[in-house]
């Protein structure tokens, strides 16, 4: 076989790809407030025009109610209805899409339901499939009635089991990547997590020890699953220990008036505001004042207020889960603990607050390791090569 000239692999490099994503981010279907998933999306595929000129992003979106798709740019938004005949539709689109603009590589925002179905649709025509995980798909199911947890443990198993089949995996924490391995040895795995733009700050410099207040900050969607009500715990004990400490929830959702109630009765009506949705100016400031950001759960919303707040010089304490752990390094830039642990918790808030030169330090720290392991413009070239080489070298054999 004759090797390829320079010239010509140059010119395989820049070939155009179509790259279809399968999503579950219904903010995808809000494209006139541009809010921040759109605007990354726009961004990932100008990266990847420069990459390839010519090439085109297609991103099928889950939404339970209808709505209506655009298109941009490059970029092209279908959205279909999460429901079993939604399923089934998904096959449709795919096979409609590569016969219209043939796919070069699909991404699925989940490795389980549509994972499987464009597994399926991908083998028929040899699509490499790039699935990720946004979740710890290795943790013990969550607390619950024995059959529900009987099935989600059964879910996930098939779910390992079916990584291999998969032309790569992409793990946004660190500490699932060698899990991916062991069930999925010879497929290829990157760790590339969510770019959350960190808020940008006025200050040349991290806040220094005087310019913090006592003051600790809970930032994300009042959502169930997020463990707040352990949050509250953890801030009813220091607000004992220290009674001049002062706290914020900034956030909307669900929960606020059940969480409003629980602060209550804890004893935190007076040293406790629940902010609501706060905009990015005044967020930032909040931040850059507070003594520490805490989060008592794991999820990607979590691991993003942690980037915001190291941002803003501003150290952490939260539980030890995948996303805050590649966020927060411990005795550092913050404090991690096992979910749960309200005295841990409460001992490193406390020792933050009664140690503000310490504090200042860590948040300095934090700012200093963001701006580096997190940055845009890395993690979002990381991810379009990621797409491009996955196209070049197609999909794995049967």
């Amino acid at each position: 076989m004759m090797a390829r000239t320079p010239a010509a692999a140059n010119v395989e490099t820049r070939r155009a790809v179509h790259v279809v994503q399968i999503s579950r981010d219904a903010d995808l279907l809000r494209p006139a407030s541009l809010p921040e998933p759109v605007q990354r999306q726009l961004d990932e595929a100008r990266e990847l025009s420069l990459r390839a000129p010519g090439s085109l992003v297609t991103i099928i979106v889950f939404t339970p109610n209808a709505s209506v798709g655009w298109q941009q740019e490059n970029v092209r938004v279908v959205p279909i209805r999460a429901s079993a005949q939604g399923a089934v539709a998904l096959t449709r689109i795919l096979q409609a899409l590569h016969r219209a603009a043939p796919i070069s590589v699909i991404t699925t925002q989940v490795p389980h339901e549509e994972g499987w179905l464009a597994l399926a649709v991908a083998r028929w025509h040899r699509i490499p499939v790039i699935a990720q995980l946004h979740s710890d798909l290795f943790a013990h199911p969550a607390p619950g009635p024995i059959g529900r947890r009987a099935m989600r443990a059964a879910h996930n198993w098939i779910t390992r089991r079916s990584l291999r089949a998969f032309a790569a995996v992409r793990t946004v924490s660190s500490l699932n990547r060698a899990a991916v391995t062991k069930f999925a040895p010879g497929v290829r795995v990157a760790t590339i997590p969510v770019p959350h733009a960190p808020l940008p700050s006025r200050r040349t410099a991290a806040p220094s020890a005087p310019s913090k207040k006592p003051l600790v900050l809970c930032v994300g969607r009042l959502a169930a699953g997020r463990d707040l009500l352990t949050w509250l715990q953890v801030a009813a004990v220091v607000s004992r220990r220290h009674p001049d400490a002062r706290f914020v929830v900034a956030g909307e959702g669900s929960e606020r008036s059940r969480l409003q109630a629980a602060a209550a009765k804890l004893g935190l009506a007076r040293v406790i505001e629940f902010a609501g949705s706060v905009p990015d100016g005044e967020l930032q400031e909040l931040y850059a004042q507070a003594t520490a950001v805490l989060t008592t759960s794991g999820g990607a919303e979590s691991a993003r207020a942690l980037v915001e707040a190291a941002s803003q010089g501003t150290a952490a304490v939260s539980t030890a889960a995948p996303g805050p752990r590649d966020v927060v390094v411990n005795g550092v830039t913050g404090f991690l603990h096992e979910p749960g642990d309200v005295a841990a918790l409460a001992d490193s808030v406390c020792a933050l607050l009664r140690e503000p030169a310490r504090a200042a330090m860590m948040g300095a720290q934090a700012r200093t390791l963001v701006s580096v392991k997190f940055n845009p413009q890395r993690l979002r070239r990381a991810w379009v090569d990621l797409w491009v080489t996955t196209a070049r070298q197609g999909a794995p054999s049967a």
